[in-house]
């Protein structure tokens, strides 16, 4: 269940939308009312369980701006992409609120309520589907540890984000690694794509004379101990990964 606080110092307005979306909504529930900015802000450094923010910018004490301004950094961290401003103070819109990272969409106050549930909906979908892709990320870096790769060598890195790019957009990449794949790498980091392609063979080399060789023919089903290739090295871990029903859940429906 989604957790959404209502900051907004228009109480029969917030006690409204509080009803609505606590009536229609089946996967979010409000479970605050904020009517000031200092109540704002102490919830949010006493409360761990919110995961939205609908934020109103012309409120008491401390504006919507200045709270915003207020977020420690561990809060930034936390609620990226967690705000949904919804105001009629077009005048109060600030750039550094335009562009701030907690800022998910800036909505105004006119719009209907079942609009704004859609917006909600939309942004839990997302937050979801960034769960999903953060388990991904760690899943195979976990697969590349387990191999012994150097998590301090730049190729690892590469290696773990070819990977991801892989199962992402399909595995008819694998076919074209140097036209699909190592170019977006490339210019991912500022680097040409040789040294993209070399910093993941010199950790795929150094992986191979530091595994264990019992470990390395069981990984890869080897008859005999034979150095991986990178394509090799990628093809097995997308196999173990495609085990996984959320990694293929995510893969259809990304």
């Amino acid at each position: 269940m989604t957790n959404i606080l209502i900051a907004d110092d228009n109480f029969y307005y917030a006690r409204n939308l509080m009803s609505y979306i606590n009536s229609v909504s089946k996967n979010a529930r409000v479970c605050s009312i904020t009517m000031d900015g200092k109540e704002t802000i102490d919830i949010l450094n006493k409360t761990e369980n919110i995961d939205i923010v609908l934020l109103d910018l012309k409120m008491p004490i401390y504006t919507g701006i200045q709270i915003i301004k207020m977020l420690s950094l561990k809060q930034i961290n936390k609620y990226k992409q967690s705000f949904i401003i919804i105001s009629g103070e077009n005048s109060l819109m600030k750039d550094e609120v335009l562009g701030n990272d907690v800022i998910y969409k800036i909505l105004p106050k006119t719009l209907r309520m079942f609009e704004i549930i859609n917006e909600i909906n939309n942004l839990i979908k997302e937050k979801e589907n960034n769960k999903l892709l953060d388990k991904l990320e760690l899943e195979i870096m976990n697969e590349l540890l387990y191999l012994g790769y150097d998590i301090s060598h730049k190729g690892t890195k590469y290696l773990a984000d070819v990977i991801n790019m892989v199962y992402m957009r399909g595995e008819e990449l694998m076919g074209n690694l140097n036209k699909y794949v190592y170019p977006i790498i490339a210019k991912r980091y500022c680097q040409s794509i040789t040294n993209i392609k070399c910093n993941i063979l010199r950790a795929t080399e150094n992986m191979y004379y530091n595994c264990d060789e019992q470990k390395l023919m069981d990984y890869f089903l080897f008859q005999q101990i034979f150095k991986p290739n990178v394509k090799t090295v990628i093809s097995t871990i997308l196999l173990k990964l495609k085990k996984n029903y959320i990694y293929n859940f995510l893969y259809y429906t990304y």
